[in-house]
């Protein structure tokens, strides 16, 4: 997915918009502190923002006061800005993308593997020879099966990178940090490379032409449980009451 970075989103600058998204995603929820802050805007202003991104199909509301990020919004999220590239360009990345693939599964620093790799995209298209970008997603989960131990590994992680003068901007972003690790390593700040996230966004890649390149015997995708309507309960008038 290709925005342009000199457009608008949603009636905001493109990248302010991106970055905007990929800071909240790791949040649940959010509200108009978090938003203020993931795009860089006064507080009084982030209320018409989050509204803005709701009504664009970016975010929805969660609750009252609060948003949470669409699949379209994580989606646009991982969109790059480059200028169109040539196939044989996107191949390469491609390539050296996979070779990343293998590193993180086989080297025991990383704590998560991938589970799971999905392309998508103009890359299935062989008749396309100028592409946006290589679209691929991948299924990140802990290599420690123990949940408790992962957990610690995590925090282990977290405290060492911290110890090296890195700064986790969101309270969130120290949970996954084991995840945002492999991530950022798969990523390599590639401008051809437009990384998805199967565990958060399958429901939505797997709907379009995809190709499965590689998965784990047994390995299922994730599939969102249905969200179940809370009946509201009539409440019977009151002859007394004076409202």
């Amino acid at each position: 997915m290709r925005i342009d970075p000199k457009g608008t989103v949603a009636g905001y600058p493109a990248l302010t918009v991106r970055q905007a998204l990929r800071r909240l995603q790791f949040y649940m929820t959010w509200d108009e502190a978090d938003a203020a802050k993931a795009a860089a805007l006064p507080l009084s202003a982030a209320k018409a923002f989050a509204v803005a991104l709701e009504r664009a199909g970016l975010a929805e509301v969660a609750s009252k006061g609060r948003w949470s990020i669409t699949q379209t919004g994580k989606r646009l999220s991982s969109a790059t800005a480059a200028r169109p590239i040539l196939r044989a360009t996107a191949e390469r990345a491609y390539r050296e993308f996979l070779d990343r693939v293998e590193e993180v599964n086989r080297n025991d620093y990383y704590l998560g593997r991938v589970a799971a790799l999905v392309l998508f995209g103009s890359m299935l298209c062989p008749e396309v020879d100028r592409l946006s970008d290589v679209d691929v997603a991948v299924d990140v989960i802990p290599k420690e099966p123990d949940r408790e131990r992962a957990r610690q590994a995590n925090y282990g992680r977290a405290s060492e990178l911290e110890a090296k003068g890195h700064t986790f901007r969101f309270p969130p972003a120290r949970a996954i940090c084991w995840k945002t690790e492999v991530f950022d390593f798969l990523q390599h700040r590639s401008r051809v490379i437009a990384l998805a996230d199967l565990h958060a966004e399958g429901e939505l890649i797997l709907a379009v032409p995809h190709k499965i390149v590689y998965s784990e015997p047994g390995w299922t995708p994730y599939i969102p449980p249905p969200e179940v309507e809370v009946p509201r309960t009539p409440i019977p008038d009151d002859p007394d009451c004076p409202f």
